[in-house]
């Protein structure tokens, strides 16, 4: 009995192989090699500034807001001057980056960065101080 429970162990110890380990590694990169890559799983918070500025001219601010029912999030879009207490929140470029950064990774976990993307580079609207845009 006791040869039969070491030979479980090997069994089941060559699942802890490192043969076992390159196998596993090597299925997971035939799986990522195989889906698909989409140009905005490497969006940051650089490439959001750099399409605000493409679009309209200048860095851009981000904020979202719920509408009164509290039912529904907007993504809205504002001018902002650097450090200008009054007309920016943001006291330097990297702080602003950051807050652009996590306006991206709050998009993509909801799965609405390319809705985003895309109404942005589609719109015709323009933001404007002391609107929702």
């Amino acid at each position: 009995q006791q040869s039969e429970s070491r030979n479980e162990n090997t069994t089941s110890n060559d699942n802890l192989s490192t043969e076992a380990f390159r196998q596993a590694a090597a299925a997971v990169a035939s799986r990522n090699d195989n889906e698909e890559q989409s140009p905005l799983d490497e969006f940051t918070g650089y490439a959001l500034r750099d399409l605000l500025i493409t679009k309209w001219g200048a860095p851009l601010d981000i904020d979202f807001q719920r509408d009164a029912s509290l039912s529904e999030v907007f993504c809205t879009i504002l001018p902002i001057a650097f450090g200008q207490r009054l007309k920016c929140r943001h006291e330097t470029e990297l702080e602003y980056l950051m807050h652009l950064q996590g306006i991206v990774e709050v998009l993509r976990k909801y799965d609405q960065l390319d809705n985003f993307v895309t109404f942005v580079a589609s719109t015709n609207k323009s933001p404007k101080a002391g609107t929702d845009s």
